[in-house]
């Protein structure tokens, strides 16, 4: 398998020992290697996770811990988030199925499944470039975390025999989650001194919408230099 291609499972404050055990066994069976926990309730060498990772105790061992999701994307040009209810906000939406073919074709991918019982919130959604879907049957859509992530895992798999696509990006290269969020922290604080909210309580909604056109986009690192530029030219900075 090329883990080059392979999406990068991160587990945002995962709850259960025999959920990651399990999620780290179906990634196993599919290929996939590198899993990132960020924030977790137990120890990736927990005795329960190790007894349901049943023989995929590498991949625990060698899971990587971050305190925040920020951290955890940090290094990564492409980011999904995953949610079963489509929020309110401008936001693709696309099956697992349909976006694996796009993701096997790009490198350094992180996929990020939500705590147990929440899942993602609307604050982190805006991170992500698009929310992958598996579609069930509405009557019952409820999922478990580690069947969550085979699924993901086993259509990733599917990919690597017949896919053949790479995404050209010229002389650049893509642009890091730090670097993103480096420039939606500049573009923020711009809005904020220039007064470009004018009615505040209405800010948290209008920003969330700004982070979600950026985070959508397929940005290099070029183009988040020229991005400041043109923030730093229209507010007068030297």
């Amino acid at each position: 398998m090329d883990q080059k291609s392979a999406p990068i499972i991160i587990l945002l404050r995962p709850q259960l020992p025999e959920n990651g055990g399990a999620a780290a066994r179906a990634m196993g069976n599919f290929g996939l290697e590198s899993l990132r926990l960020v924030d977790p309730l137990f120890s990736p060498r927990d005795p329960k996770a190790v007894a349901m990772a049943a023989g995929a105790d590498a991949i625990l061992e060698n899971a990587t811990v971050y305190s925040t999701l920020d951290e955890a994307i940090a290094d990564l040009p492409y980011v999904y988030g995953t949610c079963a209810v489509e929020r309110l906000m401008v936001k693709k939406y696309i099956s697992v199925r349909e976006a694996m073919p796009e993701i096997a074709a790009c490198e350094r991918v992180g996929v990020i499944f939500g705590p147990e019982r929440t899942g993602l919130s609307n604050e982190e959604l805006p991170k992500f470039r698009a929310i992958l879907q598996i579609p069930v049957d509405p009557v019952f859509s409820s999922l478990n975390l580690a069947q969550a992530v085979a699924i993901t895992a086993y259509e990733w798999y599917q990919t690597q025999s017949d896919f053949k696509g790479k995404l050209h990006l010229g002389e650049t290269i893509p642009a890091t989650q730090e670097q993103i969020q480096g420039f939606l922290r500049a573009l923020e604080h711009s809005l904020d001194e220039t007064h470009f909210w004018r009615i505040d309580h209405k800010k948290p909604i209008m920003w969330r919408n700004l982070q979600n056109i950026f985070t959508r986009m397929d940005l290099t690192e070029q183009e988040v230099r020229t991005l400041h530029g043109v923030v730093k030219s229209l507010t007068g900075q030297s």
